[in-house]
C-alpha cells in the first residue's frame, strides 16, 4: 500500500470526492451531498487554484439545492450565504441564492 501525501490526500478526501461527481452524475444529489459536505474545510488539500477549488464548492451547492432532503436544502442556502460574505460581487452567487430561495 502506497504512503505518502498524495496517497493520504487521495484516501481522505480524492476518492469521495470522485464519488460525489458520480453520484450526482447519476442525479443522486442526497448521496452526493453526504459524501462533499463533511469535506468542505479540506477541498484545500487537494492542492490546485481557487477557482479550481471553486468547483468542488460549486458541486456540493448545486448538490445540496437539488437533494430532496431539506436539511441539505437548509445547507445550500447556508453556503450560499458564505459564500455571498466572501464573495460580495459575485453575479453567479446572487443568481443561485434566489434559485435556492425560489426552488424550497
Amino acid at each position: 500500500e502506497r504512503q505518502g501525501t498524495n496517497s493520504d490526500v487521495t484516501k481522505e478526501v480524492g476518492l469521495k470526492m470522485c464519488e460525489a461527481f458520480e453520484y450526482f452524475d447519476k442525479e443522486d444529489y442526497a448521496k452526493s451531498t453526504e459524501l462533499l459536505a463533511p469535506l468542505k474545510y479540506k477541498f484545500v488539500k487537494v492542492g490546485g487554484s481557487n477557482a479550481q477549488r471553486d468547483v468542488f464548492h460549486l458541486l456540493l451547492i448545486h448538490s445540496a439545492m437539488r437533494s430532496p432532503l431539506k436539511s441539505h436544502q437548509c445547507l445550500a442556502r447556508s453556503l450560499l450565504a458564505e459564500r455571498k460574505a466572501k464573495k460580495e460581487n459575485s453575479p453567479m452567487t446572487d443568481r443561485l441564492m434566489l434559485k435556492a430561495v425560489a426552488m424550497h
